[in-house]
């Protein structure tokens, strides 16, 4: 096993993303050690090396790789190279592996975990937010890791349902591992730490730039076995996370769409093309049962979906009323018995509510209805309390209504 300095230094001369890796580890026997110690000459040997990459490696300077492995050691930030007991073997059998991975929170054995990448578009709609919502709720549940990139829209949902049943989940940054982006997620990342794992195969103090997301994509659907894809419309992240998946032999799993709507396009052509067709935890859930008995129980999730809803059983039947009208009376309720119509704006610990969603719930005056806009000209953004909506629509906190607006009830 190479010393830690010598991957940091590799990862600094191969960019993120790139062939090189590939190309450079199999000729020195997967040893970043001697890749530093080769000579020009040597590197020159190689097929499709290029001159560029000659001239990085010919740069034994090791002031960043130190600089960086301290600033790792002082801020708690983890360091994963590629020879490593603890770096994924599935990961290490995709097209460009990262040479090493920075992380901070909770490392678990991913191999022995069934590790489901849920992405789907920022521009999310109620139903795709929903979806998005019980269907990582399940996964949760059941027993599979949510594995996303911590988005904006359907990205971070999916991290929130994980999170809201105490799961482990994963986030793949497109940034240094010392950034919070977007930043109105930190509270999210902060969770995603203490609870989690968080990825990242940048450089500390790398920007989030437009570029950096469809590399991290192929890391999302690397570390995961199937992906799911929500709402996606034919150009979005969420496709290219799910090209990648096809190319590294993975499952793919779509959520159905209206036909025609942008969202639902990239969704819907990935059924026609042969995607398994979800229409909850159970149908992903189920592909991975038999092959991982001891991480994934069907049995434990719940028998009934919360958002059923029955308008036919809305009123009494003329037999359920007649056998009302005969039945005993029920005895007044006593004030040592009777059960508060709602909780105390301050006791919310049965709900298992996170700050965050507790913090968005008080800022409601009880009774009245507001916008997800109307909300988020507090401390949140409208995607962060949309996607806190849903949790607190669950637990019968708030109601949606139309028109886009939430009452609270309790």
């Amino acid at each position: 096993m190479s010393d830690l300095k010598y991957w940091v230094w590799l990862s600094l001369s191969v960019s993120p993303g790139s062939r090189a890796g590939d190309i450079l580890l199999p000729a020195f026997d997967y040893d970043a050690e001697k890749v530093y110690n080769a000579s020009v000459d040597d590197y020159s040997k190689i097929d499709s090396i290029d001159k560029a990459l000659v001239e990085r490696l010919s740069d034994k300077d090791m002031s960043e790789t130190d600089e960086i492995i301290d600033y790792c050691h002082l801020n708690n930030i983890g360091i994963l190279p590629y020879d490593s007991a603890y770096y994924p073997s599935r990961l290490r059998r995709i097209e460009r592996a990262p040479i090493l991975l920075y992380y901070r929170g909770k490392l678990i054995d991913i191999d022995d975990n069934v590790g489901i990448a849920a992405v789907g578009t920022r521009r999310f709609t109620d139903y795709g937010r929903r979806e998005a919502y019980k269907i990582c709720r399940d996964l949760a549940i059941g027993g599979a890791i949510v594995i996303s990139g911590m988005a904006r829209g359907i990205d971070s949902i999916c991290h929130r349902a994980a999170l809201d049943v105490n799961a482990h989940t994963i986030a793949v940054l497109g940034c240094g591992i010392n950034k919070v982006y977007p930043p109105e997620n930190e509270n999210l990342m902060d969770e995603i730490i203490k609870k989690g794992t968080v990825f990242s195969e940048f450089r500390p103090f790398t920007d989030p730039i437009g570029t950096n997301f469809p590399i991290r994509n192929r890391i999302i659907s690397g570390l995961s076995l199937g992906t799911l894809v929500v709402e996606a419309d034919l150009k979005s992240g969420a496709m290219i996370t799910a090209r990648y998946a096809l190319k590294q032999g993975r499952d793919i799993f779509a959520v159905p769409g209206k036909i025609g709507d942008a969202n639902s396009l990239g969704t819907n052509e990935l059924i026609q093309k042969g995607a398994k067709m979800v229409q909850s935890g159970v149908d992903i859930l189920g592909e991975y049962e038999f092959f991982y008995p001891h991480r994934i129980s069907i049995d434990k999730l719940p028998r009934f979906s919360k958002f059923k809803l029955n308008p036919l059983n809305r009123n009494k039947s003329e037999k359920n009323k007649a056998k009302a009208a005969t039945a005993e009376p029920v005895p007044a309720k006593t004030k040592e018995t009777e059960k508060p119509e709602y909780v105390a704006e301050n006791d919310y610990t049965s709900y298992n509510l996170s700050d965050e969603a507790t913090e968005i719930l008080l800022s409601m005056p009880l009774g009245s209805a507001l916008t997800g806009d109307e909300l988020s000209r507090g401390k949140f953004s409208t995607s962060v309390i949309l996607s806190n909506m849903t949790r607190l629509e669950i637990k019968g906190l708030v109601r949606k209504l139309p028109g886009g607006k939430f009452i609270r009830l309790k």
